[in-house]
């Protein structure tokens, strides 16, 4: 196993990563070369705490003077890599841009020869197709001032047609709505009388009950006042039987006698007159119910006529509005023929537009290029030049890839050590720090 030794630092380190300390002869502390084994034994845990602490500063010393020398080598190896790759980037993309001009150099020179090649063709067509476009251009400018023509007099037909509908229609559209307010307040009207038979067939019914609980009441009187005489009778010819009975109490009930026979007189009298006046209240309240019936009828009547009458004056103006309508209608409709036909007249002159603005540009294009071949001969010598650049480019391209490959392969191992030291050193560094703070 080979080592190498810094004689400054005391730091020997072995091939596998592994260092050992050595102190210089002349540098040994006095303390140390005169103790005697059994003091090292008797030694405390502090003082061997201690030396340990100096141990691992001592390597730590040696380890960062080693990997500080790695890492510089590495760091250097991986900027020279990246370095090259920034290079082979640029000059890919430069290929690929000299790449895209000259395929579109060479289209436009494709392009460029064939109409050359067929330039009376070319201009033979779409000078055709110019003229032909003219021609439906101005068929179809022709045909749409006619129709807009056709359109306005149809606009202008149907604004008077529509004036005069309202002309003829406001008279009996007046007289609708006259008849059919009057049949609105006839039926108001029925609506009341209806009403009105009702309370007064309800007021013969009340009096009816009336006279019949008046005149019940009346005979339930008489049936008394007759029970109270005959009683008041009975007892007198009782009284008169018995001798002995006072006179004075005969008297009295010979008093009483003659004031049961003026009450029952009485009762009598008003049965007649209960049933008179409550007779004469039925017959009240049957007239009124009579007249109310009639007012009805005649209501009926009214009502019946003025409905019949607003009807036949609603069926006449819808029948005259309606046919209005289909006239109105068919001008709507032949006015929105004219517009779609101006619609699609429109498009075929727009595409026709269309048509001849590519063909004049294809035409002008074709004589251009006609007019001008020595833009096809300049077109041509920037194609080659392009194809000498790409070639270099690539050239350069591919030199500079085999150096980066050359490159890598030739500073991998500088690379990897620097990555491993970078790890070691975190690795010590974190350590030291576990060390000296948390076994505190």
């Amino acid at each position: 196993m080979s080592r190498w030794s810094d004689s400054d630092s005391g730091v020997d380190e072995y091939e596998d990563g592994a260092y050992e300390y050595e102190y210089p002869d002349d540098d040994i502390p006095e303390e140390i070369v005169d103790v005697s084994e059994e003091r090292e034994e008797a030694v405390s845990g502090d003082s061997a705490v201690g030396a340990a602490i100096t141990r691992a500063g001592s390597s730590a010393a040696g380890a960062a003077k080693g990997a500080g020398r790695s890492l510089a080598g590495g760091l250097s190896a991986l900027k020279q890599v990246r370095n090259v790759s920034r290079q082979r980037a640029s000059a890919r993309a430069h290929v690929r841009d000299i790449e895209q001009a000259l395929d579109e150099n060479r289209a436009l020179l494709v392009h460029r020869e064939d109409i050359t090649r067929n330039y009376d063709e070319i201009v033979a067509t779409q000078t055709t197709a110019i003229e032909v476009a003219d021609a439906e251009i101005t068929e179809a400018k022709t045909s749409i001032e006619e129709l807009e023509a056709k359109r306005r007099k149809l606009d202008d037909e149907l604004r008077r047609m529509k004036e005069r509908h309202e002309q003829k229609l406001r008279p009996y559209r007046n007289l609708m709505d006259s008849t059919r307010g009057r049949s609105d307040d006839a039926a108001k009207a029925l609506a009341n009388a209806r009403r009105a038979t009702k309370n007064a067939e309800a007021a013969v019914n009340d009096a009816t009950k009336r006279r019949v609980r008046r005149i019940s009441d009346a005979h339930h009187a008489v049936d008394n006042a007759k029970e109270r005489l005959r009683a008041v009778e009975a007892e007198r010819d009782t009284l008169r039987a018995d001798g002995a009975t006072d006179t004075s109490a005969i008297t009295k009930i010979e008093s009483e006698c003659a004031a049961e026979r003026a009450n029952l007189e009485t009762a009598t009298a008003d049965v007649a007159r209960i049933t008179q006046e409550a007779q004469a209240a039925v017959d009240q309240a049957q007239q009124d119910l009579w007249v109310k019936q009639r007012e009805q009828a005649s209501a009926e009547k009214v009502a019946e006529a003025a409905k019949e009458e607003a009807m036949t004056h609603k069926n006449e103006y819808d029948g005259m509005f309606k046919d209005a309508q289909a006239k109105e209608r068919a001008r709507e409709d032949a006015i929105k023929s004219c517009d779609s036909r101006i619609k699609d007249l429109t498009k075929t002159k727009n595409a026709a537009e269309a048509r001849k603005r590519e063909a004049e540009a294809i035409l002008n294009e074709a004589e251009e290029i006609h007019a001008h071949p020595e833009t096809t001969e300049g077109l041509r010598q920037r194609i080659a030049n392009e194809e000498a650049d790409l070639e270099s480019a690539e050239a350069a391209l591919d030199e500079i890839t085999i150096m980066e490959r050359d490159l890598r392969r030739d500073t991998r191992a500088a690379r990897t050590i620097f990555v491993i030291v970078t790890v070691l050193v975190a690795i010590l560094v974190i350590f030291l720090i576990w060390f000296f703070l948390l076994r505190k």
